[in-house]
C-alpha cells in the first residue's frame, strides 16, 4: 500500500499495511527545528502519509511575502485576524456584529479560493499521498462572521439570523469542498469546534437546531464529490457525539485526550463504521519526555494494531510548543511499533 492507499482503506474500514500517520497542521518552528527548508520537505523526509493543503497557502503567491510581515490579516470574507507567533491566526473584527450587517453583504466567490489552487499544487507534488483540507462548515464561519457572543445571544433572541448566515456560509462551503475534491483533495476535515474541555458550548438542543442540519448536509456535500470526511472538534464532546457521529463522517478527531477523549474506548462504542484520529496529547508533545512519547505512543499503535480504525496524529495540530525530538519519536514510533 502507499501512503494515500492507507489513509483511504482507515476511512473505509478495511485493513492496512501500517498505521497511517497524518498531521492537521504543523508549526513552522518545528519544521525548521527538525532541519527542514519547507513543510513539503518534511513530508518527504518524515515519510508522512497525509498532507494538510492549507499549509501552503502561506507560501503560494502573495502571501509568501505579504503575510510574514503582518500584524493583521483581513481574509475574503472581511473577517480580520491578528496574526500570532503560532500557524493560525486569531479572528478579532467581525463584518456582520448585527443582523442588520447582514442585508447586502455578498459573500466571496468559492472558485476563487486559493485553497483550490494548493490542492492541485500539492497533488501534482504527491501523487501518492492523502492530500487533506482544513475547513470551517457553519458553526465556526458565522462565528467568525459574527463573533461568537453575538451568535449564541441570536440562537435565543434571533434564531431566523442564524438560520439565514447559516445558509449562506454552507453554500459557499458545500461548493468549495466540490471543486477542492475535483482539484484533487481526498479528505476535507470540518474544523469548527463545538466544546470546552468539560462540555460542549451549547446545548444539545441548540446543536441539533441550529448546527446538525448544515453539518449534515457539508457532511453530504463532501460524499456526494467523491470525498470522505473527517470531523474535528476540540473539548469534550461526549454530550453530543452520536449526533455528530450520525451525519455519516468517515472519521472523528483529533480529539484532545485531557478533555476524556479515550481513542481505544471511543472506536469500541462506535464500531467498525468509523474510524479515530489522533490522539498523542500535544501537552505531552511539548512537555514530557522523549520516553514518555514512546511510551504512549506504542501503547496506542499497539492497541489498534493493523485491523483499521487509527490515523496516528497529535490530540490537535503540532503547534510551536511542541519539542521537534518529540513530534520525531512520535511518528518514528509509530512506524516502528507495528
Amino acid at each position: 500500500m502507499n501512503s494515500r492507499d492507507r489513509i483511504l482503506a482507515v476511512l473505509a474500514g478495511k485493513p492496512i499495511d501500517r498505521i497511517p500517520i497524518m498531521e492537521m497542521g504543523i508549526d513552522w518552528s518545528v519544521v525548521k527545528g527538525l532541519g527542514y527548508r519547507s513543510y513539503l520537505k518534511m513530508i518527504e523526509g518524515m515519510a508522512l502519509d497525509g498532507v494538510s493543503v492549507n499549509q501552503m497557502l502561506y507560501v503560494l503567491g502573495w502571501r509568501r511575502w505579504v503575510i510574514p510581515h503582518l500584524k493583521y490579516y483581513v481574509d475574503e470574507w472581511g473577517v480580520k485576524s491578528r496574526m500570532t507567533g503560532e500557524l493560525l491566526p486569531i479572528p478579532v473584527g467581525h463584518p456582520i456584529p448585527t443582523p442588520d450587517h447582514l442585508t447586502g453583504f455578498k459573500p466571496p466567490r468559492p472558485e476563487k479560493s486559493p485553497l483550490i489552487k494548493a490542492v492541485r499544487h500539492v497533488r501534482r507534488r504527491f501523487p501518492d499521498r492523502a492530500v487533506a483540507v482544513l475547513s470551517r462548515n457553519d458553526f465556526a464561519a458565522s462565528w467568525y462572521l459574527c463573533g461568537m457572543d453575538v451568535l449564541m445571544m441570536s440562537y435565543v433572541d434571533s434564531p431566523e439570523f442564524v438560520d439565514t448566515l447559516s445558509d449562506m456560509v454552507s453554500e459557499y462551503y458545500c461548493e468549495l469542498f466540490r471543486l477542492c475534491i475535483r482539484a484533487g483533495a481526498d479528505v476535507i476535515y470540518l474544523t469548527d469546534d463545538y466544546a470546552f474541555k468539560t462540555g460542549t458550548l451549547m446545548s444539545r438542543g441548540h446543536f441539533e437546531r441550529f448546527i446538525l442540519p448544515w453539518l449534515t448536509k457539508g457532511v453530504r456535500a463532501i460524499h456526494d464529490a467523491g470525498g470522505l470526511c473527517i470531523k474535528h472538534t476540540d473539548g469534550n464532546i461526549s454530550g453530543i457525539l452520536d449526533l455528530i457521529v450520525g451525519t455519516g463522517i468517515d472519521g472523528i478527531g483529533p480529539l484532545e485526550p485531557a478533555a476524556g477523549n479515550d481513542l481505544v474506548q471511543l472506536r469500541k462504542s462506535l464500531g467498525d463504521g468509523i474510524a479515530v484520529v489522533g490522539n498523542i496529547d500535544v501537552d505531552l508533545l511539548s512537555r514530557g519526555s522523549r520516553d514518555e512519547v514512546v511510551d504512549v505512543t506504542e501503547s496506542l499503535v499497539n492497541e489498534f494494531g493493523l485491523e483499521g480504525g487509527l490515523i496516528l496524529s497529535s490530540g490537535n495540530t503540532i503547534t510551536a510548543s511542541v519539542k521537534p525530538e518529540n513530534f520525531k519519536a512520535m511518528v518514528d514510533t509509530g512506524r516502528a511499533a507495528q
